[in-house]
């Protein structure tokens, strides 16, 4: 983990201690999670299909190149997908002012390239500061989906002979070996989030 990473996190769970109450002050604020009642806190706050990756994929696919015999190869083989990437999130109330969101990603895959399945993380706190402002935090961390593009393999004849090409690029003046260097290979655009909110009740 980088150092600016984990500098964040250290103070995010540095607000988190700050404004989470102490329910283990005596029994009168105690707050438990047992049994039946983990699920019924439990509340789905995001379920959505498609992402910016999948997007941009999904943009490739009128796209393609002729070759120098005059056949047309279209990118519609490698860069289409029956199925989107689809995310599922929920957020478990761990006690009144503190609560988990977790989720997953099924992940994405077409002819040359995945989208990784993946897993977040989160926590969202929120404290009232008087009796008319309060102040709610919320962070998540997505673990895995990254984008991976795979190289194509084209004949260039007397010129180049069988080479590893980007796809996209197999048309282009670059010599096939410097394509390879665009093949995409990201993070989900919303790898780490960070929100804070200020309330003020007029």
């Amino acid at each position: 983990m980088a150092s600016s990473t984990r500098a964040r996190w250290l103070a995010l769970l540095s607000a988190l201690w700050m404004c989470a109450p102490a329910y283990a002050a005596g029994p009168r604020h105690h707050y438990v999670m047992q049994g039946d009642s983990v699920w019924s806190a439990t509340h789905l706050i995001e379920a959505e299909q498609g992402s910016l990756l999948s997007a941009r994929m999904a943009g490739l696919v009128g796209g393609g190149f002729e070759t120098s015999g005059g056949t047309w190869v279209g990118f519609n083989q490698w860069y289409s997908s029956k199925w989107q990437d689809a995310r599922l999130s929920w957020m478990t109330q761990l006690s009144p002012n503190l609560g988990l969101i977790w989720g997953m990603s099924t992940g994405e895959r077409g002819g040359k390239y995945a989208i990784d399945p993946s897993v977040k993380l989160g926590f969202v706190v929120q404290t009232q500061m008087t009796r008319q402002t309060s102040l709610s935090l919320r962070a998540t961390s997505i673990v895995g989906g990254r984008l991976r593009e795979r190289a194509c393999v084209a004949n260039y004849g007397d010129i180049g002979g069988v080479q590893s090409v980007n796809c996209r690029m197999a048309a282009s003046m670059l010599p096939p070996s410097q394509t390879l260097g665009y093949l995409f290979n990201e993070k989900p655009y919303n790898k780490e989030t960070f929100f804070v909110q200020f309330t003020w009740n007029f």
